[in-house]
């Protein structure tokens, strides 16, 4: 009786420790949560350009752009191995430089033209099956807010609001998009995405749990 006792021990504890090892060998193909951090590189198309006077007919002209890139922050939950939703966080600053040219007095002075963006979208994708858990594929679209915020200087100076150049801000922001994440490590992988209304391409790693 004490023999079956143990026999029936060992076999019990096999079976755990084969679905425990089986468990964690499934682990990264359940895992259904992605958060990423990303960098979209600048891009040649500077919206200022467009922009060349303001409420007193002032002239703008800019010749010199710098922009630092997008940056991004993207949370992503797998509703199924179909479909995900998540969450979409942008930055990017824009800045022109030149010359405003007074409409009175045609005094010109230095100008240098700030914008800030802020965007927040929630994000619908679907996800192609792939055999591979460790690749993924998709193909989504977004609808969410855009705000921002600007500074104007003259000759070095904040300038009043009403001294800022004519601009035209959309507060909705809509991007359609297709992209891969590739997972090197059970929690850990690098991601990449081409997308239309936001930054044209943006690259970036990302943590699976």
């Amino acid at each position: 009786m004490k023999r079956i006792i143990t026999k029936t021990r060992i076999f019990t504890g096999a079976i755990l420790l084969s679905t425990t090892v089986t468990s964690a060998q499934e682990t990264p193909s359940k895992m259904s949560n992605y958060l990423e951090v990303s960098y979209g590189p600048q891009t040649t198309f500077n919206f200022q350009a467009l922009t060349n006077t303001n409420s007193d007919q002032d002239q703008f002209e800019f010749n010199q752009f710098n922009s630092l890139g997008t940056f991004g922050l993207r949370y992503d939950h797998l509703l199924n191995p179909g479909f995900s939703l998540g969450i979409d966080f942008y930055f990017l600053q824009r800045k022109s430089s030149g010359t405003m040219t007074e409409f009175n007095t045609g005094i010109q002075s230095g100008a240098e033209y700030i914008i800030n963006r802020f965007k927040t979208q929630i994000r619908l994708a679907y996800h192609f099956p792939i055999s591979n858990p460790n690749l993924d594929v998709y193909l989504g679209g977004g609808v969410g807010i855009n705000n921002q915020t600007r500074k104007l200087l003259i000759n070095g100076e904040a300038t009043a609001r009403d001294e800022y150049p004519s601009n035209l801000n959309i507060p909705v922001s809509l991007r359609t998009y297709a992209g891969l994440r590739y997972s090197f490590a059970n929690h850990f992988g690098a991601n990449a995405e081409l997308g239309i209304g936001g930054p044209l391409l943006t690259i970036g790693f990302h943590y699976r749990f």
